[in-house]
């Protein structure tokens, strides 16, 4: 495989370079507005985990007074709008069929939060101004767009990512190599533990940028909501009970090993999956004859849940993601201009 593979990443990485190299010798070829940009990306393919560190960040940035909004390409979403608006900070304006399921989710989850979608995002980041006015403005999955100028940018390595993967597509999941973090501020560390075995990706990142100060951040399963919006259940609620999980993400193992719960049925489908409700019935009586007393799924997947099967009830399960390492990310977001 490896033998039929290296060509062509190798095709693949020459790309990318001449790619890179032609933002990193035109300046000019990136947009520049009228606010200050940071990004949260990574350089991997899918599940680094990035998508909760916007909403943490997000929500540090409102802390602090900030007017925040996020700008997304909508991935998956079923409009091909150039421009939706997902929330204004006030309201939720759209569907998850308008926007994609992580914008709504990030506009539902964090109250305060602006959220537009679009394909050319500095077209929308300078269209949010116009309509908005002033705000700081968080590129998601934002490190290899480079026709957007940021000013600060973060890269998210999942701390559990084994080091056999850090190869460039298709032989791994890199998008860029380990080298292109000579662009980037800091590097933000996923689902940390003491105990994570990454020691040796760790390694591997900080040879390739040792000037990069790190930033870790831990998530945490702050509880299950019922898809109704009745009162939410704690973390411990199904801890030693049979449920059935419903996921459309893009690593589901790693769901799976958060849910304290004695797992006896499993449904996934690829990344950004539309659930439909006869699916969703067929599932959740499959569920229900092996023993399941509840149906688990993520936030992501739940935007675009507009049936909740009567036979089992649905839950949502909700994460937190901590920063650990606070006081780095407050000095790299006080270098910010003004």
């Amino acid at each position: 495989m490896n033998v039929l593979t290296a060509p062509l990443s190798w095709l693949y990485g020459l790309g990318v370079s001449l790619r890179n190299r032609h933002y990193d010798r035109n300046p000019e070829a990136s947009t520049r507005l009228s606010a200050r940009v940071v990004s949260v990306g990574n350089l991997t393919v899918g599940g680094s985990g990035k998508t909760p560190v916007v909403a943490a960040l997000a929500r540090k940035l409102l802390g602090r007074g900030e007017r925040v909004a996020v700008l997304s390409r909508g991935y998956g979403r079923r409009s091909k709008s150039a421009f939706v608006l997902v929330s204004d900070g006030n309201r939720i304006l759209a569907s998850a069929e308008d926007s994609g399921d992580e914008p709504l989710e990030l506009a539902q989850e964090t109250p305060g939060l602006a959220v537009a979608v679009g394909p050319d995002r500095a077209a929308v980041g300078r269209d949010l101004l116009d309509r908005l006015g002033p705000h700081v403005l968080l590129l998601d999955d934002g490190f290899q767009y480079r026709r957007l100028h940021r000013d600060l940018d973060l890269v998210c390595f999942d701390a559990r990512e084994p080091v056999a993967s850090m190869k460039l597509l298709p032989r791994g999941r890199l998008r860029e190599p380990l080298e292109s973090l000579s662009r980037a501020h800091a590097v933000v560390w996923t689902r940390w533990s003491d105990d994570a075995p990454g020691e040796e990706l760790r390694r591997l990142v900080s040879r390739a940028a040792p000037q990069l100060p790190s930033i870790r951040t831990r998530h945490r399963l702050a509880g299950f909501a019922p898809l109704d919006g009745s009162e939410a259940l704690g973390a411990e609620s199904f801890r030693g009970r049979p449920v059935g999980v419903l996921l459309g993400v893009a690593r589901p193992e790693r769901v799976l090993e958060s849910i304290p719960a004695e797992v006896v049925f499993t449904a996934t489908r690829r990344d950004h999956h539309w659930w439909d409700p006869s699916e969703m019935k067929v599932l959740a009586e499959d569920a229900k004859r092996k023993g399941a007393v509840a149906l688990l799924t993520t936030g992501k997947d739940a935007t675009k849940m507009a049936f909740a099967p009567a036979s089992v009830p649905l839950y949502v399960i909700r994460i937190e993601t901590e920063i650990l390492d606070s006081s780095v990310l407050a000095a790299l977001l006080d270098r910010l201009p003004r």
